[in-house]
């Protein structure tokens, strides 16, 4: 359809702009596979004819599936061109949409913003297809800025500007980290527009979206090495952190700042962003942090597996809580993830000692009953017997009276009596612990603070924990929850206005509250005074009526 003779192009473009859907597609095959990649060189005039083409076959691209698989197919065609051609179809692209930007509804301008952050996304890909050689790096940037920034081509497309200015650092940002040199090559012309362009608003942009964003990390950064945490090196916070702390971006805005060249109007925010980044540097050098960019990530590496631990053998009980920390560390660099799981461990023994799993049967061993009490080390190390196959658990007497003495230095740090009964005072039936354990702890429990309980048996302690006094479980009352409103049955009439009725139910009914529904009807004398009032206002203003008519006559009569 297309080929390399010269009376192709002009039919090409008009299929490439062709209202039926079909025909574009052929076209747009026809010129990504067929003819653009068969081209050594194509005039800047024939290019801006094909891009024409290009900006309609977007515009008439009807639903989102495809619009994202035209613009997909027009952007990726960019890194697979010879250099000079990938330059200069992009370099047009620009230009086209600058051209035509004021032309553009709202309807459709989200294809086109689409449009524009693919392509950028491509323009990176480029970059990185040639190993960000410097020369072509700076070259290629110095296409983007010139064709958008410091374009002299007098067309309003002010919006393409703004909208490359507040993606550029979102699209780059996969590509990071790169070379020091590199990054000064992308950001050095975002430095330069600072003080050259008189569009406020582009200045604005520029600020928020790239350098402030940099000025964000970098406070992040320095706060995270005060911590002493760790992070990834590939997190966002450490790559646009160590940017912004080692490309010497103050220096540099204070030059463009104080120099003759940049615009009056620009210098307040330019000389801004020098204080900005100069405290950043200054609380670098206080901390005394040797910091560097992170080096490229070239691939191919996979993250090794770490080697599982076996438990018995090389696991120890730590001496301050009680949890179980691995003794020897892989040399893969597996270090961290077995702290921080054993600094979850900690947190979780920490709590309040209540237990998360009950015993079901009566059988239950004490090692199950006594699981949530912590083991001091000393005992753990000397007194526990383990079978060969690591899993079972004797407690001698010596393991018993050291779980007692931990219990009651928990209780006593939480607050409780001296005298609550303790972990091992438990009644036994046929030598193991009874299923009444916590029933008898809260009878002892009440005994101690009243002093009126006397000690009964095991089964009597079940039915005083039934029938007895009040439990001391409180009852959390919430008068949203436990009242109920429900519309009147029958419906009353429509002149008599009732809110509908209130039915109690759960705690309500402890707190008083009598059960059935619950109406107020608000007093009638309220009505009635409001009525009388409403009369007597009335009244007045008929009586002030005759009033005006009688002025009236006697100004007839005067005159």
């Amino acid at each position: 359809m297309a080929g390399s003779g010269a009376g192709e192009g002009p039919t090409l473009i008009k299929q490439l702009a062709a209202c039926d859907k079909s025909t574009r597609d052929r076209a747009v095959r026809s010129l990504l596979h067929t003819w653009l990649p068969s081209q050594a060189e194509v005039s800047d005039e024939e290019m801006k004819r094909l891009w024409k083409g290009l900006f309609y076959c977007v515009w008439h691209a009807d639903k989102l599936p495809a619009q994202s698989d035209l613009i997909e197919k027009l952007s990726s065609v960019l890194p697979k061109l010879e250099t000079g051609l990938s330059l200069q179809y992009f370099s047009v692209f620009l230009l086209t949409m600058r051209r035509e930007w004021t032309g553009i509804d709202k309807l459709r301008l989200d294809k086109f913003y689409l449009l524009i952050r693919r392509f950028l996304n491509c323009f990176f890909v480029m970059l990185k297809k040639w190993s960000w050689d410097l020369d072509f790096t700076r070259r290629s940037i110095r296409v983007l800025v010139d064709g958008t920034f410091l374009a002299d081509d007098k067309f309003q497309g002010n919006g393409v500007n703004y909208h490359i200015a507040s993606i550029f650092l979102e699209e780059i940002r996969p590509f990071l980290p790169v070379k020091k040199e590199v990054v000064e090559v992308l950001l050095e012309p975002f430095v330069g527009i600072m003080g050259k362009v008189g569009d406020k608003v582009l200045v604005g942009k520029i600020r928020s979206n790239v350098f402030d964003v940099f000025v964000k990390m970098g406070r992040r950064f320095l706060e995270l090495k005060r911590s002493g945490d760790e992070v990834d090196e590939g997190e966002d916070l450490v790559v646009l952190g160590t940017i912004s702390l080692l490309m010497g971006f103050s220096a540099k805005f204070y030059e463009l700042g104080s120099s003759a060249d940049c615009c009056q109007g620009n210098r307040k925010v330019v000389l801004g962003l020098h204080e900005e980044f100069l405290k950043l540097e200054k609380d670098l050098t206080l901390l005394g942090i040797d910091v560097s960019i992170p080096e490229p990530n070239e691939g191919g590496e996979e993250d090794e597996v770490p080697e599982l631990i076996p438990i018995a053998s090389e696991m120890e009980v730590d001496d301050s809580d009680g949890v179980s920390e691995p003794a020897e560390v892989n040399a893969n660099g597996s270090a961290k993830k077995a702290l921080k799981k054993s600094k979850k461990a900690k947190k979780a023994t920490r709590g309040s000692g209540k237990k998360t799993k009950k015993c079901k049967n009566a059988e239950c061993s004490p090692a199950d009953q006594e699981n949530d009490v912590m083991v001091p080390a000393e005992s753990a190390n000397s007194s526990i017997e383990q079978n060969g196959d690591g899993h079972s658990i004797t407690f001698t007497e010596s393991v018993i009276s050291n779980l007692q003495l931990q219990f009651e230095k928990v209780a006593a740090e939480v607050g409780l009596d001296g005298d609550v009964a303790s972990a091992c005072d438990l009644p036994k039936v046929n030598g193991a612990a009874s299923k009444k354990r916590k029933r008898v702890k809260s009878v002892d429990g009440q005994k101690s603070q009243n002093g009126e309980l006397t000690n009964q048996g095991d089964g009597e302690g079940g039915g005083t924990a039934k029938t007895g006094e009040k439990s001391t479980k409180r009852v959390r009352f919430s008068m949203k929850n436990n009242l109920v409103w429900k519309p009147h049955s029958p419906l009353p009439p429509q002149s008599l206005r009732l809110p509908p009725s209130v039915t109690p139910r759960g705690s309500a009914l402890k707190k008083g509250i009598p059960p059935g529904p619950i109406t107020e009807v608000p007093p009638l004398t309220k009505k009635v005074k409001k009525a009388k009032s409403v009369k007597k206002a009335r009244k007045v203003i008929k009586s002030m009526y005759p009033l005006v008519k009688r002025t009236k006559k006697l100004k007839s009569v005067s005159s």
